[in-house]
């Protein structure tokens, strides 16, 4: 991944950090009643935890791309784990090269199913998508 690219991720992933935390700074106050023979005031505080959804994508490739390569398929279906450097990310392509487009990203640990592999040393995802190889591992990084 070029410096640019982690740049601007990193940017990115500061900025979510930074709404979020604003999120938790902002409280509700709500005054209970008083009554003439009170003169005590007692407020409930509200905090707001802010939450994390990752976008998963899920179905197969739309058949917007020539096939010029070959693909093997495995006699079923295999579980890998993406295996690159903590803070660094795995690009998923349409094709399996780098020339193809980038639809993606995954991070260190997350699981991929792969059903083929490419003589140029490809693997196609369950879904139709395409990582290199030498980015994934049968074992869980740690």
């Amino acid at each position: 991944m070029n410096r640019k690219k982690f740049t601007a991720a990193l940017i990115a992933m500061m900025m979510v950090s930074v709404i979020g935390l604003g999120a938790v700074a902002c409280k509700k106050t709500e005054p209970t009643e008083t009554t003439p023979e009170s003169s005590e005031i007692t407020t409930t505080t509200t905090t707001t935890v802010p939450t994390t959804t990752l976008t998963e994508w899920k179905g197969p490739l739309n058949a917007t791309e020539e096939v010029t390569w070959n693909e093997t398929q495995l006699e079923q279906e295999e579980t890998y784990y993406v295996k690159v450097s903590k803070g660094e990310f795995l690009n998923v392509r349409k094709g399996p090269n780098t020339t193809y487009e980038k639809i993606g990203t995954l991070t260190r640990g997350q699981t991929v199913t792969v059903v083929a592999k490419t003589n140029s040393g490809w693997y196609k995802t369950k879904d139709g998508y395409y990582i290199f190889q030498d980015y994934l591992t049968k074992n869980q990084p740690d």
